[in-house]
């Protein structure tokens, strides 16, 4: 066998690899019924009770301490769209870049915002027991695509507490009824995934552009492809700079940015019992003290 004949051979096995790789993981079908994570065992699922108005049986309440210990519990809640007066939007940026970054949202019904009139939407890769997240798996089709909704101190908690993660919150610039309708095509999506499971994808169908898909659902070409929908650090940026983040009188993102942490607010009031008031009090004292200051 001759230099040339080896190296044909191995170009050619390399392809007939590549091809069988690419089959395997494009005939992969994504499914209900794997052995989950404990906080990932519950799929969400609305029953509409009355036009507008839903029960959610699964909604998880977890309580995270430092180190990331659970404490556990599902509980049904019952909400009704036409109440929904707040959205808020936040990103947990990577430690390692923060080029990358989860994000979710809260929908804060009409109230004096105690935690239980406070839904948070994450969307997340579902992970099987003794799954770890990898960018690279997420990729391939190892996991399946979750809407996790749950309390404001479950998410929270387990991000700024949990993990210790830095954490910021912008509240969205539209109106109740902008608000309400997003939230119904949330409930949609929500409810379609429950019938059929999907993959998660780190490019195309992570926790930032599935986001901005649904939204684009509710308001047509809204938030056209950007960079930021898989640069997922970027995307409050890119929100502001659409004009959906609302500014306070902030004169450039980074100086809004700049106030809006609340990893500390949370870990502060991780045990109060309305925590969704509490730490939003803080939040809009601390945001009225940098106003104050920069005038």
């Amino acid at each position: 066998m001759t230099r040339r004949d080896v190296v044909n051979f191995a170009l050619l096995f390399g392809v007939l690899l590549g091809v069988v790789f690419a089959g395997a993981v494009l005939t992969k079908t994504p499914r209900a019924d794997r052995d989950w994570k404990p906080h990932f065992a519950r799929i969400a699922k609305f029953e509409e009770t009355a036009p507008g108005a839903y029960r959610l049986p699964a909604l998880r309440d977890y309580e995270f301490a430092a180190g990331g210990e659970a404490t556990s519990n599902w509980r049904g809640i019952d909400v009704d769209a036409a109440k929904i007066r707040e959205m808020w939007f936040f990103i947990e940026p990577f430690p390692a870049n923060p080029l990358f970054a989860h994000s979710f949202l809260s929908f804060v019904f009409e109230g004096d915002a105690r935690e239980q009139t406070v839904l948070s939407v994450s969307i997340e890769a579902r992970m099987e027991s003794g799954e770890a997240y990898s960018p690279l798996a997420g990729a391939l089709r190892n996991y399946e695509l979750m809407y996790v909704w749950s309390t404001e101190r479950d998410i929270m908690t387990r991000i700024a507490v949990g993990l210790d993660h830095d954490l910021y919150a912008y509240k969205i610039d539209l109106e109740p009824d902008q608000v309400q309708r997003l939230f119904e095509y949330f409930v949609q999506r929500t409810n379609e995934l429950a019938e059929r499971p999907r993959f998660y994808n780190t490019l195309h169908s992570n926790c930032t552009n599935e986001l901005a898909k649904a939204v684009n659902e509710a308001f047509p070409k809204a938030l056209p492809w950007d960079r930021s929908w898989v640069a997922t650090g970027r995307s409050a940026e890119w929100l502001y700079k659409r004009g959906f983040i609302e500014t306070r009188g902030a004169d450039s993102f980074q100086s809004l940015t700049n106030d809006s942490g609340v990893r500390a607010l949370v870990q502060q009031h991780a045990d109060a019992p309305d925590f969704a008031e509490a730490w939003r009090i803080a939040f809009n004292t601390k945001k009225k003290a940098a106003a104050q200051k920069g005038g």
